[in-house]
């Protein structure tokens, strides 16, 4: 049973004001009985700490090396009441707004919801201070139980399959690197070898055609400072592995957006494997990526796929999704096939969305041309290594200055197509 003083103490407000010393001298329970979880929260975590510091100072009192703060566990137990009763009433008021705002029918009751928050807040701060309090806890609470032999070998079995995969597999994966070593190697000559004059004129007038005046201003002086500090050749290189990788992303990221937002199958299987692909430390593939694929440019681009890819297909997924339903069925009572709605319909409604992939497609693969670097893909993350190996922090700064402005460059080229869209 709960007792009375508390339901008072946790009933819903009705344009209350002022400092409530019922709930505060009740504490945490009295936000979890009128459904303020955050309230609840933020407070419990403050009263925990303040009786963990408050019982360590009592229990190291008169040791060598005492332990906590006697007066800081004080402290923060006022804090958290005094939150507590001054936050619960308005707090309260605009809850209650929401609820009448939202029609909402289901309410919970201050007693259930101090069924779930009495047995939860008891047993976690039971065991919080035990763990930080006792002298010798035991074992098993304080670090996890996991068996030692269960770790290397599940690691044992994924060497094994990519030892196994390297053997048997080894024509493909040379085919796959050859493949990207000559596309990386052919973009290279073009962008490299063609005259600078030529290069600078070209971007010019693209971002002149794309974005305006501004960001053609910007972006010359972009290349004036790649050029006059000697980093040239070594930015082109950096594009060159951009720009495969932003071709391969495009190239498998809209036909795969575009299934994943025709079927919910699919969606469900393929996000999560973006998840892992966006989430996954980019060291943890770079491993299987150098095993597969040696190292090089290759294993590089493959990495900076893995990484940029899910930013595409999510976009181009987005894109299609919110083509309005009435275009749709529009276009289907004009008789149109599953492919004109595609390609005359959704896809053309879903460029900005598309365009956006692009662009963070673009910003994702030059955040790793650094990453890059450390498996000999070159260019401009090769000269941060060499600032970092060497503890040079000017030329680490002109290298990573670079990076951002061809980054900057990129995205308000792209962004200023949209906008020129837009105004016209």
């Amino acid at each position: 049973m709960v007792d009375r003083s508390l339901d008072s103490a946790t009933a819903p407000a009705t344009e209350e004001r002022g400092f409530d010393l019922t709930a505060s001298f009740i504490g945490p329970l009295a936000a979890a009985g009128r459904g303020l979880w955050v309230l609840f929260s933020i407070s419990a975590f403050f009263e925990l700490v303040g009786l963990i510091l408050f019982l360590r100072a009592l229990v190291s009192m008169g040791s060598e090396e005492p332990q906590g703060s006697l007066w800081g566990g004080i402290v923060l137990l006022l804090l958290a009441r005094l939150m507590v009763g001054f936050a619960i009433r308005p707090l309260s008021d605009i809850a209650l707004r929401q609820r009448s705002l939202a029609a909402a029918d289901k309410t919970t009751s201050p007693s259930s919801n101090l069924t779930i928050a009495a047995p939860l807040t008891a047993f976690v701060y039971v065991l919080t201070i035990y763990g930080f309090v006792a002298p010798e806890p035991i074992s098993w609470l304080v670090q996890f139980p996991a068996p030692k032999p269960l770790a290397p070998a599940i690691a044992s079995v994924i060497d094994a399959g990519v030892k196994w995969v390297t053997s048997n597999w080894s024509p493909f994966f040379d085919a796959i690197t050859v493949g990207l070593r000559n596309s990386l190697n052919f973009v290279e000559t073009v962008f490299v070898d063609t005259p600078w004059l030529v290069t600078v004129l070209v971007v010019l007038v693209v971002a002149y055609r794309l974005a305006g005046p501004r960001t053609t201003i910007f972006t010359a002086a972009s290349l004036a400072y790649i050029g006059l500090l000697g980093l040239w050749d070594a930015s082109l290189t950096t594009l060159a592995l951009v720009a495969v990788a932003v071709i391969i992303c495009v190239v498998v990221g809209i036909p795969v957006g575009v299934l994943c937002a025709k079927s919910p199958r699919l969606h469900a299987l393929v996000e999560p494997v973006l998840d892992v692909m966006q989430t996954l430390p980019t060291f943890v593939y770079l491993i299987p990526a150098v095993a597969l694929f040696s190292i090089g440019k290759p294993p590089g681009v493959i990495a900076t796929v893995i990484f940029a890819l899910p930013s595409m297909i999510r976009l181009t997924e987005l894109g299609i999704r919110q083509v309005p339903a009435n275009v749709r069925e529009a276009a289907n009572a004009f008789g149109a096939s599953p492919l004109q709605l595609l390609f005359k319909v959704e896809l053309p409604l879903a460029v900005p969305s598309i365009r956006l992939g692009v662009n963070q497609t673009i910003m994702m693969s030059l955040s790793m041309v650094v990453v890059a670097a450390l498996i000999g893909a070159g260019g401009l993350g090769d000269g941060v290594m060499k600032a970092l190996q060497h503890l040079r922090t000017g030329q680490g700064f002109l290298v990573g200055f670079a990076i951002v402005l061809c980054a900057m460059a990129l995205d308000r080229m792209v962004r200023g197509a949209e906008a020129e869209q837009r105004k016209n």
